[in-house]
């Protein structure tokens, strides 16, 4: 990672660590940590159960209170790898996929509504979130090397894979007080964003490009002329009630009308051969 000529935050990263450690000092105080986490966690019983999805959100800004490494673990990963990934997508892009990554992972939990147990088992914490940041990361630069545990350099994508395989077993064992579920589910959602995104892109692009070119064909086409609107919707059916029921049959504003119609394009009405234009000079 390069910092020459970059800052050591971008713009989203530093929107997400103000947000993530401003909610963590609420949850440490003792009368506003309760009600965060219990309003804020995600509970797969209340989430799916009683439609509280902002759960699915909520719960990647907190972290357990009595952890701090846990927060701050999250928090440099985030950074270490989400900081080229920003750069490479733009800030919009990122915060967006790191949304979907953390509202992804949660809507994972939905498996445990058929496990008693886990149903009212609280989540919470960016894990998912920042693991589908290691994935997408692994996927644009896929030769960089991490330093496992702070010591071993080993390739971001066997990092990766080892994670979903811890991931993915001890979802199996749903066992211990860590998410996997959720963690597997941060890895699926980002690998699934890498591969779909250049394809939904190219299919929006095409879109929009598909409506303007329309819209300037529309636009290149002659208008229809006033006039022909004028003789279609109002003169026509004047002349077909003339042609029906005679000329003593119109009322003044008919009358009028035709008069109108003789002073645009006394020719047109003249074609119709109904009525004797000379009166409308």
């Amino acid at each position: 990672m390069s910092f020459t000529g970059s800052p050591l935050l971008t713009k989203s990263i530093k929107y997400i660590l103000i947000a993530t450690i401003g909610i963590y000092v609420f949850q440490i105080l003792p009368y506003t940590g309760k009600l965060i986490l219990q309003s804020g966690a995600l509970i797969p019983d209340r989430t799916f159960a009683h439609f509280e999805i902002w759960r699915l959100l909520s719960y990647v800004f907190l972290h357990d209170a009595y952890m701090p490494f846990h927060l701050l673990f999250n928090m440099l990963m985030l950074w270490m790898f989400g900081f080229e990934l920003e750069q490479l997508w733009g800030s919009r892009r990122f915060l967006i996929f790191y949304c979907i990554c953390g509202a992804g992972s949660g809507f994972f939990s939905i498996i445990h509504l058929f496990n008693p147990v886990m149903s009212s088992m609280p989540v919470i914490g960016a894990s998912g979130a920042v693991l589908g940041v290691m994935t997408a990361y692994a996927f644009y630069f896929p030769e960089r090397q991490v330093l496992l545990f702070f010591v071993l350099p080993v390739n971001i994508r066997i990092v990766v894979a080892g994670a979903a395989l811890i991931s993915l077993l001890g979802s199996i064992s749903s066992q211990g007080i860590i998410a996997h579920l959720t963690h597997l589910g941060g890895i699926i959602i980002a690998f699934f964003y890498v591969k779909l995104y250049p394809l939904i892109s190219r299919w929006a692009e095409k879109t929009a490009a598909e409506r303007r070119r329309n819209t300037v064909e529309q636009i290149k086409k002659p208008l229809k002329n006033d006039d022909d609107s004028f003789f279609e919707k109002i003169i026509d059916p004047i002349l077909a009630k003339i042609s029906r029921d005679g000329m003593a049959s119109l009322t003044n504003k008919e009358r009028a009308l035709l008069k109108e119609a003789s002073l645009r394009n006394k020719n047109r009405l003249k074609n119709g051969k109904i009525i004797p234009f000379d009166s409308f000079r």
